[in-house]
């Protein structure tokens, strides 16, 4: 599953039969993947892009991907993603 800071690409077309992103203040990348993978084929290209490194620096790899993990799974089983949003230190 890819999330938001993997760069995902969606023709304009499917993205607004979707409705866009879900209004919701995290997990919106999540919560859309369903229905975009429902409208087509998902493809990984094998080029490059460039996303911003400031929470890894700053929180450490291992301890990144324990916190993004946990958010998902505390996603899956049901928490709301307001609440998710209030305990995850980069919300925007």
């Amino acid at each position: 599953m890819a999330t938001g800071d993997q760069a995902i690409f969606v023709r304009r077309a499917c993205f607004e039969r979707l409705g866009g992103y879900p209004l919701v203040p995290l997990m919106e990348d999540v919560r859309a993947q369903p229905g975009h993978e429902a409208r087509g084929r998902v493809a990984c290209l094998n080029e490059m892009v460039t996303t911003s490194a400031r929470r890894w620096q700053r929180h450490g790899v291992a301890r990144t991907v324990l916190v993004m993990w946990a958010l998902r799974a505390a996603y899956y089983a049901g928490v709301p993603p307001a609440r998710l949003a209030r305990i995850y230190p980069d919300a925007r």
